[in-house]
């Protein structure tokens, strides 16, 4: 089957066979400022209404949404200046994803620092299986974004599978995963901080330098075990060193 759609204006179409486990994040081509040290992807001054976006981000999906659920949530939290967050929750069978539109280079920036919760997991969401590669939190480096020959690096919150261990999609070669956090190991509901040098793991895993500029994003997915999942982010951080 073949997916059409849209996104800022470009046509696209993609067949049900590539998807990656549903992501696609097709953002503008904006730079960060360069010069600086640490760029903060997800600064927010103010709750803002549910599916809207903060300025530097995007919100569109794939349409039509993956999975026949139409129940989706995704909102910026604002409580203080020293606490929000992005809050997400999939329906019943759908996945989507939301994700900062500076581009950048991944050599000058290689450093991604995040904060996320789990509160539910997809049902049986299993990264290494075709038809359970749901996951509920997957924090992505995409490079080259926009087009269908795009490279994706996802880490991912898993049920269960091997951690720190390269994963290629059983859907499509170029979308390679990281499982960071099980329940097994680590509590659903509670703020984990991770850190990782985006720029070794993508020639670790990939072989080669990243030859285009890349961007930010976070997935949630639940099509493929027709259930749902809920995530929670903050303190979305870009370094140079």
């Amino acid at each position: 089957m073949k997916y059409r759609f849209s996104v800022l204006g470009r046509d696209f179409s993609i067949s049900g066979g590539l998807w990656m486990g549903s992501l696609l994040i097709a953002l503008l081509w904006v730079s960060p400022v360069m010069g600086q040290d640490m760029i903060r992807l997800d600064n927010h001054t103010k709750t803002y209404p549910e599916n809207e976006v903060i300025p530097d981000w995007d919100d569109k999906k794939i349409s039509p949404l993956f999975g026949s659920g139409d129940k989706f949530y995704f909102r910026f939290v604002h409580k203080s200046d020293q606490e929000h967050y992005l809050h997400l929750a999939s329906g019943d069978d759908n996945s989507f994803s939301v994700g900062s539109t500076k581009a950048f280079e991944v050599p000058q920036y290689p450093i991604l620092e995040w904060e996320w919760k789990i509160t539910k997991l997809p049902k049986g969401g299993d990264v290494r299986i075709e038809d359970k590669d749901d996951q509920a939190g997957s924090m992505c480096l995409v490079v080259d974004p926009g087009l269908t020959g795009f490279d994706s690096l996802c880490y991912v919150w898993e049920n269960k599978g091997p951690k720190n261990t390269p994963i290629t999609s059983s859907k499509r070669d170029a979308s390679k995963y990281i499982i960071l956090r099980t329940p097994g190991d680590d509590q659903l509901g509670k703020w984990y901080k991770e850190k990782r040098n985006i720029h070794e793991d993508y020639k670790k895993l990939f072989g080669k330098e990243p030859d285009e500029k890349a961007v930010i994003g976070v997935q949630i997915d639940s099509d493929d075990t027709e259930s749902s999942g809920e995530a929670f982010y903050r303190n979305i951080i870009l370094r140079k060193r």
